[in-house]
């Protein structure tokens, strides 16, 4: 079986969807499948399976190149689900409305479709991410920096709130008078949010840009900081918090539903909703080291747990084959 791994043009190689699609690549090649990992473009051709990440960007469209959409597995991986779908569901609905397979990361996200699409009932399930346990580990090198330290990865676009990371670091400082040092991850996705973090690092040495880090350089991060920090408005699940995780760095997160998919509050983490909360959450954290490690190693634990690649490709398994097995019928006539 021939499975394309299709990710949104502008997705860089750190981006949130090229690692799901790689790490999915490596699951399914393990279990005995092949599988490519494709940017998207028009009319790709030659796959029995078009597994797209990002029901919204890239399901659609090859819909519109006229792929059969009983071949297409969607996973809805945050964006495509918590802001194009909440803006327009009947509009979004109509582009994928005869995808055989809606993939959600969580329970909640599930639901959150059928509310608008309730006919779906039978075609949206839910498939937990992975994360690569073996990479991603509490033991190894650490990254060598100033402390207390904050890390915070991801994209920098606004619904990551980048620039607010550095606002929160700011008042706890003035509040707890102690040289917190903020380190800020990721590629640019946004030229808007990029001059906002520009401009508010400007003149705050204890904020570092560490630009695009490549994934061979991201454990030892993990490890180094005292703190991982999550400041997303929307997330489907974070790649990044599952690697923080997984490296047994505590995670502080922002209270959202994509973020509680994966953090117990005080058991595999802190969640915040503002900056009042945050800075509580940090003085808590100052004050309560058994409670850290506690809630470091049960992060650990649940990650190992819940959220290996092995597990992950093989609950894929059944939408790709059954894909696979409807791929010969129906085919639509390809888009002028």
């Amino acid at each position: 079986m021939r499975i394309a791994l299709v990710i949104p043009q502008d997705t860089p190689p750190t981006g949130g969807n090229s690692i799901s699609a790689r790490r999915m690549q490596a699951g399914l090649e393990e279990i005995g499948h092949e599988a490519d990992v494709l940017l998207y473009e028009p009319n790709i051709q030659g796959y029995d399976v078009y597994h797209a990440w990002n029901a919204h960007r890239v399901g659609a469209r090859l819909v519109q190149d006229g792929i059969n959409p009983e071949q297409i597995v969607a996973t809805w991986t945050g964006t495509d689900l918590w802001q194009d779908w909440v803006r327009d569901p009947a509009g979004v609905k109509r582009g994928i409305d005869a995808i055989r397979y809606q993939v959600t990361f969580t329970e909640d996200a599930r639901q959150r479709l059928l509310d608008d699409a309730p006919d779906w009932e039978s075609r949206v399930v839910v498939i937990p991410p992975s994360v690569d346990i073996r990479h991603f580990t509490p033991e190894g090198e650490r990254a060598e920096m100033e402390h207390p330290l904050i890390l915070a990865a991801g994209g920098i676009r606004p619904v990551k709130r980048s620039a607010w990371a550095i606002d929160l670091v700011e008042e706890l400082r003035r509040v707890r008078g102690r040289e917190y040092q903020l380190a800020i991850a990721g590629p640019v996705r946004d030229a808007g949010e990029w001059e906002r973090v520009q401009q508010k690092a400007e003149g705050r040495p204890w904020v570092h840009l560490l630009g695009n880090l490549s994934r061979e350089e991201m454990p030892r991060w993990y490890r180094g900081a005292d703190v991982f920090l999550n400041t997303s408005e929307v997330e489907g699940v974070s790649n990044a918090i599952m690697e923080a995780m997984a490296s047994g760095a505590l995670v502080l997160v922002s209270d959202i539903l994509g973020n509680r998919a994966l953090v117990a509050p005080e058991e595999t983490g802190l969640v915040f909703s503002d900056a009042p909360s945050f800075i509580s959450k940090m003085e808590e954290i100052e004050e309560n080291p058994e409670m850290v490690e506690q809630i470091r190693r049960q992060a650990r634990r649940q990650i190992v747990a819940r959220h290996s690649i092995t597990h992950e490709a093989k609950r894929y398994e059944r939408p790709h084959e059954e894909c696979f097995s409807l791929r010969g019928c129906c085919r639509r006539a390809h888009s002028a």
